[in-house]
């Protein structure tokens, strides 16, 4: 008969995970982008509405636009700021048109 609270038999330990070389992972931490490109702007979108819908997620470096390819570039001092624009913005309207947000470099 076995003893009571036992799960399985042949276990050791109660389910904590103790590192070894089996179960340890090497992830590797590539740079993260800074600047995002903003595609598919209407002609009539401005710098001005565009520095602040990228200043609503946090502050930013430098911002080019690109009125005859109907895009924008944008450097934000942090990555975490470009990622979390591209989650927020990625196919969001704006002055009738839905932009594409894409991360660079």
């Amino acid at each position: 008969m076995h003893g009571r609270g036992r799960g399985v038999s042949g276990q050791m330990g109660r389910g904590r995970l103790m590192p070894n070389k089996q179960n340890l992972r090497v992830v590797e931490c590539k740079p993260q982008p800074c600047i995002v490109s903003v595609e598919g702007l209407s002609s009539s979108t401005t710098d001005v509405q565009l520095k602040n819908l990228l200043m609503s997620v946090g502050p930013i470096q430098s911002l080019q636009m690109v009125p005859q390819q109907r895009k924008a570039i944008a450097k934000f001092k942090e990555p975490a700021h470009a990622l979390a624009f591209q989650q927020k913005f990625h196919r969001h309207m704006i002055d009738l048109s839905h932009i594409n947000v894409v991360l660079i470099e």
